[in-house]
């Protein structure tokens, strides 16, 4: 199984979770995905603004806390995740809002794998 590589980015708007977070990225249908790297930029606002990001397990339809309201300073980055991985079935979101305005920059990376029959 080979790896397909990819990046994402989204400039949030969203101010609330859940089904209404700015979706990040979707796990395609047949692929396993893993998110290596994802970082947060605060480069909008003039002062520290909090921002959260959560996974969406679509098998549960659940939504898991990745971090919760965690305050970023302006004009300032914040790495999430490096070295390690979250893995996504298909369907699986990661989704992300910040306290108020737009503000925040969310980048991830990461491969997919095709799962065949």
């Amino acid at each position: 199984m080979s790896a397909k590589y990819f990046t994402k980015a989204k400039n949030l708007s969203a101010t609330s979770g859940g089904a209404s977070g700015d979706v990040v990225y979707t796990c395609p249908p047949n692929y396993t995905s893993l998110i290596k790297y994802l970082i947060v930029s605060n480069g909008g606002a003039t002062s520290a603004k909090k921002y959260s990001i959560q996974w969406y397990e679509a098998a549960t339809t659940t939504y898991h806390i990745i971090v919760d309201e965690v305050s970023l300073a302006a004009s300032t980055n914040e790495v999430v995740l490096e070295g390690g991985c979250i893995a996504l079935q298909a369907g699986d979101q990661i989704v992300a809002f910040e306290e108020s305005s737009s503000d925040f920059h969310i980048t991830l990376s990461g491969e997919e794998y095709y799962k065949t029959a």
